[in-house]
């Protein structure tokens, strides 16, 4: 396997958990990622922390897209939140967002695999069970308003002189990488741009591919992108940027199915194309519990392990985010601050 000269980050560069903090219904949903049966209480669910914004969605991703806005953490996450929010109501992009309502729908979603209360709107409960794996990796706000700081912060990113700009993510669950490309490519002064998705679940897929396309910020196709096939539309064209949002999803172990084979599949689709592209992320560190082996998973290795690997699941340890390893469990750490 190639050597990847990586950086560790420390607790000091990624912000310390303070202690004896009140939680929000946005953080403690984030927290209830592992386990969404237990409802939770909470106080003050009614009164908005100071990184809230009213404004809809729609209008904060347009602001995030001139290059001359500043890029904050306090952005980011009015993007993931309401970007949760928008998944679950349609057509809810375009309108302020409530705080009252926005947690409502985070305690809601917090036990959504439990009974009903006789209160609840059971459309919305049914929605919240009905899309429950992607909306899960989007009520850890705080992880997704990280991986969207990590594209759309990278300071390498040539800039565009109108286009064109290719972005694909191969496996786009939520969406949310694909907005991420979006802006990135809007802030360096890329004008046409072209972002494309896989996703493989027609339920979700098709309700993702909804609110990426009514924010402006490309498609996503339904096909399996573990075949060369699927990737027709970007052969031969030149990607600036190939994204895989499972590899930063929640206790998601990668394996064949799920991972190797869409590397290898892509890759052999579009060849030297993506010699020059970006990845998020740039690799991963990950263990198998059943061979008790280490791999770092790269583009220089096209995101394989050794051959005797192939058939284990591994367990992602930690991401390689511009050249330093960020451990799994810091990812979304630097923003629970603003949610208490």
């Amino acid at each position: 396997m190639n050597k990847i000269d990586i950086q560790y980050r420390s607790t000091q560069d990624c912000g310390t958990f303070a202690t004896g903090l009140t939680w929000s219904p946005l953080a403690s949903a984030g927290i209830q990622a592992r386990n969404f049966t237990a409802a939770i209480q909470t106080l003050g669910a009614g009164i908005a922390p100071d990184f809230y914004s009213p404004d809809s969605l729609a209008v904060i991703v347009e602001r995030l897209c001139d290059p001359e806005e500043p890029l904050s953490d306090t952005g980011l996450l009015n993007v993931a939140v309401k970007y949760f929010f928008s998944y679950v109501h349609e057509g809810a992009h375009n309108d302020p967002i409530p705080y009252a309502e926005l947690a409502e729908l985070y305690e809601q979603f917090s036990r959504h695999q439990s009974m009903n209360e006789p209160t609840d709107n059971i459309e919305i409960m049914n929605r919240l069970r009905m899309w429950s794996s992607v909306l899960r990796v989007l009520a850890d706000a705080p992880r997704a308003a990280h991986v969207m700081r990590a594209v759309i912060g990278r300071a390498d990113m040539r800039q565009g002189g109108g286009g064109p700009f290719v972005g694909v993510d191969i496996g786009a669950g939520t969406g949310i990488m694909l907005l991420a490309l979006q802006i990135l490519a809007r802030r360096n002064g890329f004008t046409d741009i072209q972002t494309l998705g896989y996703q493989t679940d027609p339920v979700s897929g098709e309700r993702t591919h909804d609110l990426v396309h009514s924010l402006g910020a490309g498609s996503v196709m339904l096909a399996d992108p573990t075949k060369e096939n699927a990737y027709g539309m970007v052969r031969g064209r030149t990607a600036n940027y190939v994204a895989n949002e499972v590899m930063a999803g929640i206790q998601q172990s990668l394996c064949a199915e799920n991972c190797f084979n869409k590397y290898r599949a892509f890759f052999a689709a579009v060849g030297d194309s993506v010699s020059n592209a970006m990845f998020f992320p740039e690799g991963v560190i990950a263990h198998s519990a059943a061979t008790h082996a280490s791999v770092i998973l790269a583009s220089e290795n096209g995101f394989q392990p050794p051959i005797e690997f192939l058939g284990d699941k591994f367990i992602p340890q930690g991401l390689i985010l511009e050249g330093k390893v960020l451990p799994m469990h810091k990812l979304g750490r630097d923003f629970y601050r603003y949610l208490t």
